[in-house]
């Protein structure tokens, strides 16, 4: 009798497993009868919630975070934490090998199995099953490629070269042993692949806008910020371009809707009269809405796809990494740039940038990461100081998390990143014309495309200005922005102001030295966090296979097809690869 193997049935069916060392060696964990399984939609939409819910583990969740933020200039060792021989602070100050628990990816190739394996089986359903339609079908498909290209991008910029798998698990006929394949010709598949099911996708789960499986499940515009993310680092401006603009087409639609039912109580504002945002303070200097409503509540107008949790499921990431439920400094803080608010050296501007307010706490001579942390936020912004509107402890704006359920879901893409994506890709556009011999007509477009980045940017920069110190905290002047190189500094800057701490900082450092042919920056843009005889980082950093991550050494032991990150091979690996 035929039978099927996979993770999934085992998640959605209860059933008693056995552990699997790598997905690679891929020994299935349990045995389910085919003829039982796989026969209607109910199936395929149970193992696609076994794909989410996989994403959802508390391994993929620190990863999705060290791998993106720990590495940046964001991050330092927390205070609270004293052996810094633990593989966190080892990670953390640039001394990762290949023993680092950090380095181990096995729960994304969990999620990359459950997708694959609906891929597999949904067409048979379909032939099956009379009640479940070609459209449901090409949207089960849209969901599952979308949540395997999410695992693989995350795998992609954290590793470089990957083992690239679609089929699934589901017998001993296939063999997984298999070594890694190029970034870019992973890449140009992960963006073929989305492409071909973007528009599949519903483009809402409910028509309430706020409901929470319009933003825990990939509609048409998760899909579409995920593939402009893509055509990013492939450096395809006008493909991210039109991406960014699809999914802006349907927040302005979401907008009008909201505006035709609430009017000015639906709390968003259109930002340079185009761009719907949440307020991030009002007329009345009342300061934290748009945080509530992204990080406290979540599901916000403004998300796009983020991993839920709560009741059923819980995020210990925050509570473990950032801080509990009494704010102080973590297992990690923030670095003293960031900590540090409105000096010439400081990430942020201005005083007045509600953002800094919302995501830092003082404490002693250290910086705490507040976000996430805060359920709630409700202050003033009176002369430059904070003072709590709702009769809270007096020394933050916020109360935190504190009750079972109030776990805070983790964001993977919103709208203000996709604006900003957009402004990337219109000043690197620009960027590509060049500066000398351009004809009147192509000085016209080049300019006009930093005009339009700036306003992308200072859309996003004003929300979160406290607008009644205008006087004090001016908006951003188009003027101060001389030339190409500027404007790519303006975005990379409120990039890092806007997603502080969401896992996006260290690969944005690695798509611009990716970019410019440049590695050296990277370090140029960390080093001030590292203590003490730097050369050896400097050295590393400055190679650009070190921008990347080492293999883990159970991945290498089990399987003889992987190769090493040369910047991490010791000298008898690289003899016994070369014989």
């Amino acid at each position: 009798m035929k039978k099927i193997k996979s993770y999934i049935l085992v998640a959605m069916m209860g059933l008693t497993v056995t552990s699997c060392e790598d997905f690679l060696t891929l020994m299935p964990l349990n045995e389910v009868v085919l003829e039982n399984f796989w026969t209607d939609s109910k199936d395929v939409e149970s193992v696609l919630r076994g794909a989410y819910a996989a994403l959802e583990s508390s391994a993929c969740i620190n990863r999705m975070a060290a791998w993106g933020e720990f590495r940046s200039d964001n991050i330092l060792y927390g205070s609270d934490n004293t052996d810094s021989s633990d593989d966190l602070s080892k990670f953390i100050n640039e001394n990762i090998n290949e023993n680092n628990e950090l380095t181990t990816y096995l729960c994304f190739y969990k999620a990359i199995n459950y997708a694959n394996t609906v891929l597999h089986f949904a067409p048979e359903v379909h032939a099956k099953d009379p009640n479940y339609r070609g459209s449901q079908l090409k949207a089960h498909e849209a969901e599952a490629i979308g949540i395997r290209t999410l695992c693989y991008w995350y795998l992609l910029r954290a590793f470089k070269d990957i083992p690239y798998v679609t089929r699934p698990s589901i017998d001993d006929t296939h063999d997984f042993f298999i070594g890694q394949t190029p970034f870019n010709q992973v890449l140009d598949s992960l963006i073929y692949d989305l492409d071909k099911v973007k528009d599949y996708a519903p483009i809402h789960f409910s028509a309430k806008l706020d409901n929470q499986s319009n933003s825990s499940r990939f509609t048409r515009s998760a899909l579409y910020a995920m593939l402009a993310d893509l055509y990013l680092w492939k450096q395809d401006w006008d493909k991210c371009i039109e991406c960014c603009e699809f999914v802006d087409s349907i927040k302005r639609m979401e907008y009008a809707d909201l505006f035709a039912e609430k009017g000015i109580g639906c709390n968003i504002t259109l930002m340079a009269g185009k761009y719907p945002l949440i307020n991030g303070a009002d007329a009345d200097k009342q300061c934290g809405r748009a945080y509530t409503e992204i990080f406290g509540s979540g599901n916000s107008f403004e998300s796009l796809f983020e991993l839920p949790f709560g009741t059923d499921a819980d995020n210990n990431f925050v509570s473990t990494y950032y801080n509990g439920s009494t704010p102080t400094v973590g297992r990690v803080k923030a670095y003293t740039t960031v900590g540090k608010n409105g000096e010439a050296t400081s990430v942020f501007k201005t005083q007045y940038d509600t953002r800094y307010h919302e995501d830092i706490l003082k404490s002693g001579s250290n910086y705490g990461i507040m976000k996430y942390v805060y359920q709630k936020m409700a202050y003033k912004l009176d002369g430059g100081t904070m003072t709590p509107t709702d009769n809270q402890n007096s020394n933050r704006p916020g109360s935190v998390r504190q009750s079972n359920g109030a776990d805070p879901n983790w964001i993977i893409y919103r709208y203000s990143e996709v604006l900003l994506m957009q402004a990337e890709a219109k000043v690197m556009k620009a960027k590509s014309f060049g500066t000398t011999g351009l004809s009147d007509s192509l000085n016209t477009v080049k300019n006009n495309l930093l005009n339009e980045a700036f306003e992308l940017v200072s859309a996003v920069y004003d929300r979160a200005i406290c607008k009644d110190v205008n006087t004090l905290a001016p908006s951003l002047v188009i003027g101060d922005y001389k030339n190409v190189d500027d404007f790519e500094t303006l975005v990379f800057d409120e990039r890092r102001r806007e997603l502080l701490f969401e896992g996006k900082r260290w690969f944005d450092l690695v798509r611009q030295a990716m970019r410019n042919g440049d590695s050296k920056k990277v370090f140029t843009a960390v080093s001030g966090k590292y203590e003490g005889n730097t050369k050896s980082i400097e050295i590393k950093l400055s190679n650009p296979n070190g921008l990347f991550l080492p293999i883990n050494k159970d991945e290498v032991k089990i399987n003889d097809k992987l190769i090493q990150n040369p910047a991490y091979q010791r000298t008898d690996e690289v003899i016994k690869k070369a014989q």
